[in-house]
């Protein structure tokens, strides 16, 4: 497929995106259970240090300077230990040695406070218990720090894993600031103003001029499973496919968008790809920087160019906030604290969507679902973000204020050099508002292409069926739809072969061939425009046959769908 795809257009160019570095990756589950528990017992170890220390300054106890002399053994090797974990970030092999050594000497000495307690001179059986006491502690400290530190030891080892470390971006840089970018005349209505012609002419992202031939974002065999736990141990018991393998790339300044019927994995794929929810498999490059499990001081940077506009606008406000805590929150998150700079880019950010400035002392109870909306996307803006994913911005708003939504995000998107992927059901808005679509069933990608192409002539059964659910404008006009048979099959336990063949109407009219049952079709470039579909018979479509489909169901199917 990639082989194919280096051969078509470039918007459709599925070859190994360019990696300029990758970010350092999140400490691996074992790692963080050594420096967990190190962390914890120098905690531990410093109560203990500061309770010995009150009983020798006010109460002047005499046994309080015999253990601190006592101990002193126990402080070098939890001082140790701490110092170890300083290195685990930075993969320093000097630290995996320390870490083990001192997860040996714990482990060690516990053991043999364990087996020597009953031989200790002059102790009665207090004393014996409380040195196998103290032994085992000793043990349940040194033993899982030896295990976990034995499981982590690749991380120290695969040096190639992590590359160049991306360089910490500045969110008061003057090429990203909102600042200054309102026009003096800009309108001060509440809610129907639109952007002026020079908001943010002047922002224009660094690498738009020398890298605009490259894709923002290049998605390669991303899947996010999850786990259906069950049973008395909630033991894992099956499996959530709801994002199974999926590649495409965005290009800087267009809007590509992903549609499908509920529960195919849009809004996850969209979530993964921003790295709110860390994918199972595949790989996410944004601006040639590989996404994969990304430490979090590391992903913060690019969080800021990275950002999402939720769907429900009334949960995804916090009712509890006031508007300027709400979209400043992700500016004091990055570095912003001087309250008035936050509060200046709060108020630029709702002019920009056409909002009052001083807005920002109310509650989003104040507000209709048109304008918390646009507060969603003021917060998305606040940060002067590259990329923003736009999860079904307007499926919750009515009709009049959708259109107002939708030319706000396009008119934003021009003025403000955006790149959108844009997530709906709505095909008649993907059609107005998108560049190219992908189309997704059960957690992979069907069809991509662009709008014109899709929409003029596709090319996978499910893709056909969709469109021919759209209504028509003209009320006069009435015309057949296809109408799928059956549920939706679940994520849990997806079909063999083809994911479409149980409901596919073009299978049944070819006599439902084993095909469409055993083996997976590829999302394969059909046509010299970068038009791909995912189908073994995408040459058997036509108006003619989706006609004849359509003609020969049964008026209760049709009347039942329509």
């Amino acid at each position: 497929m990639e082989a194919q795809g280096a051969t078509m257009s470039h918007m459709d160019d599925l070859a190994n995106p360019v990696v300029k570095g990758r970010l350092r990756r999140r400490l691996i589950a074992p790692l963080q259970r050594a420096r967990a528990i190190y962390l914890g017992l120098t905690i531990l170890f410093l109560i203990i240090i500061g309770i010995l220390v009150v009983s020798i300054v006010f109460l002047r106890l005499s046994a309080g300077v015999s253990a601190l002399e006592t101990l002193w053994p126990a402080y070098v090797f939890v001082i140790l230990g701490f110092i170890s974990t300083r290195g685990f970030r930075d993969r320093k092999m000097w630290s995996f040695v320390l870490a083990m050594a001192v997860g040996v000497v714990y482990a060690g000495i516990g053991v043999a406070l364990i087996v020597g307690s009953s031989g200790v001179p002059n102790a009665d059986g207090n004393k014996a218990f409380a040195v196998a006491v103290l032994g085992a502690l000793m043990a349940a400290i040194g033993f899982p720090v030896t295990w976990s530190m034995t499981r982590g030891r690749r991380w120290f080892t695969d040096r190639d894993v992590d590359g160049p470390k991306i360089a910490t971006v500045d969110v008061l840089e003057a090429e990203h600031a909102i600042v200054d970018l309102i026009a003096p005349s800009a309108s001060a209505n509440a809610g129907e103003a639109a952007p002026s012609a020079a908001v943010a002419a002047a922002v224009a992202t660094p690498d738009a001029a020398t890298e605009s031939e490259d894709p923002l974002v290049s998605v390669r065999g991303l899947k996010k499973h999850f786990p259906i736990m069950g049973g008395l141990l909630r033991r894992q018991v099956g499996t959530i496919y709801a994002v199974d393998g999926v590649d495409f790339d965005v290009m800087r300044g267009e809007v590509f968008a992903l549609v499908g019927e509920s529960g195919c994995g849009k809004t996850t794929l969209g979530r993964t790809l921003l790295q709110l929810t860390p994918p199972t498999d595949g790989r996410v490059i944004f601006n040639g920087y590989e996404l994969d499990d990304v430490a979090a001081d590391d992903m913060r940077p690019l969080r800021r160019k990275m950002q999402i506009i939720f769907q429900d606008p009334f949960g995804s406000l916090n009712p509890r906030m006031p508007i300027s805590d709400i979209i400043g929150e992700g500016l004091v998150a990055q570095g912003i604290t001087d309250r008035a700079e936050r509060d200046k880019r709060v108020e630029d950010s709702l002019e920009i969507v056409g909002l009052r400035r001083d807005y920002t002392r109310r509650y989003p109870h104040e507000f209709s679902g048109g304008q918390r909306q646009r507060i969603g996307v003021a917060r998305a803006l606040a940060l002067s973000p590259d990329f923003i994913v736009c999860d079904e911005p307007v499926s919750a708003l009515d009709v009049s204020i959708q259109s107002q939504v939708l030319n706000l995000l396009l008119d934003l998107k021009r003025d403000l050099n955006l790149t959108y992927l844009f997530i709906s059901h709505n095909l008649s808005v993907v059609e107005y508002f998108s560049d190219r679509i992908g189309v997704m069933y059960l957690g992979k990608l069907v069809e991509v292409g662009t709008v014109e192409e899709l929409y003029k002539n596709a090319s996978h059964p499910y893709t056909v069926a969709l469109l021919s659910a759209i209504p028509d404008a003209d009320p006069r006009k009435r015309r057949k739809r296809l109408v799928l048979k059956g549920d939706v099959p679940s994520p849990a336990a997806p079909p063999s072969g083809c994911r479409f063949h149980t409901r596919c109407w073009l299978r049944e009219r070819l006599g439902n061939p084993e095909l469409c049952v055993t083996t997976d079709p590829e999302l394969r470039v059909i046509d010299e425009t970068g038009h791909r579909a995912a189908c073994h018979f995408v040459s058997e479509i036509n108006e003619t046959v989706v006609q004849d489909v359509a003609e020969r169901q049964s008026a209760v199917e049709t009347a039942i769908a329509g």
